[in-house]
């Protein structure tokens, strides 16, 4: 079987968006069993080695394997639809589980779904229990379903990249400062629900307005871009990092306490100050406070910024934690 399948990767979307697609999707599976009077439909989608249903109307399950599936021999004419009259009379599928055992298939009909690109990455089909045939009519409308599927869900992607964009740093490709809001809220929120606590640390680049008057603005993009992917490589997988503004950037650690959060932002400090910066050794000076000590964001946003500032004046490169002292 030979078929191009897209790359599935994308932003993660909107809730609100996710829910507007998947009605809309559902709705067109509504009116596929309606268009070839069929009591099973469902829009499919191929991933690796499953035949994802991403909407459905007759049946339970969210997928099946792809080596089972009818969609498969479908996605092959990426051009035409494929009706399966009576699916006890193919080779293809006379032996298929979903014919000779439950649910007990008999007819079936795909359309691709074909990108702009030319993939075809899934189908929009119909299954019945009973042997039958399509109209040329029917056969044009669940065509000109799929074409309305993939215009969704493009629509979907498009809006999923805008999202992303959205929360890009457009310089380091970090989180940038509306993420980090975003983020913020939600952490500060899940501490006073369920008292699970956080760290939240400001880092400061070091003399870098100096740094940007002697090698230039240019020079000074490159280094922020570096400092920003060492960080997000050495920091752990679930802290979220983010550029604040300029030279500064921001660390919010989940579920971390006072003590582990200095430990884990001295090494990533010590990653900044053992790299071997090309043009002039680069550092930076950071402030940590925890969530625990405080009822309001903008007092630990301030905090934070307080022990930092007070390591900057003690000489930079160090990590300056807040105390109740």
């Amino acid at each position: 079987m030979a078929f191009s399948v897209a790359p599935t990767a994308m932003a993660e979307p909107a809730p609100q968006e996710q829910a507007e697609t998947n009605q809309n999707l559902q709705d067109i599976s509504q009116l596929a069993c309606y268009i070839c009077d069929a009591p099973v439909a469902m829009v499919t989608r191929v991933d690796d080695a499953e035949l994802n249903f991403i909407a459905k109307v007759g049946l339970s399950g969210s997928s099946v394997a792809a080596k089972e599936s009818f969609c498969v021999y479908a996605m092959e004419a990426p051009d035409a639809v494929m009706v399966v009259p009576d699916a006890t009379l193919d080779s293809r599928f006379s032996s298929n589980p979903m014919v000779v055992n439950s649910p007990g298939y008999r007819f079936y009909a795909g359309s691709p779904l074909v990108s702009p690109e030319g993939y075809v990455i899934g189908t929009i089909c119909v299954f019945d229990y009973q042997p039958k045939q399509l109209n040329q009519r029917q056969i044009d409308s669940l065509q000109a379903l799929s074409r309305q599927v993939i215009a969704m869900l493009e629509l979907k992607k498009l809006s999923e990249q805008l999202h992303l964009t959205s929360l890009t740093d457009a310089l380091t490709g970090a989180n940038n400062r509306r993420a980090f809001d975003q983020k913020f809220d939600t952490e500060f929120a899940r501490w006073q629900r369920t008292g699970q606590s956080f760290t939240l640390a400001l880092i400061d680049v070091d003399h870098f307005k100096s740094f940007n008057d002697s090698f230039g603005h240019a020079a000074g993009d490159q280094a922020l871009i570096k400092v920003a992917n060492l960080f997000q490589k050495h920091c752990r997988n679930y802290d979220f990092f983010a550029r604040y503004g300029g030279e500064e950037f921001v660390l919010i650690l989940p579920g971390t306490d006072r003590a582990s959060a200095y430990k884990t932002l001295e090494k990533l400090r010590m990653v900044i100050a053992n790299y071997e910066w090309p043009l002039r050794q680069l550092t930076v000076s950071i402030g940590l406070a925890s969530a625990e000590k405080f009822s309001d964001k903008k007092q630990l946003l301030e905090a934070a910024d307080q022990v930092l500032y007070k390591a900057k004046t003690q000489g930079r490169n160090q990590t300056g934690v807040f105390s109740d002292s």
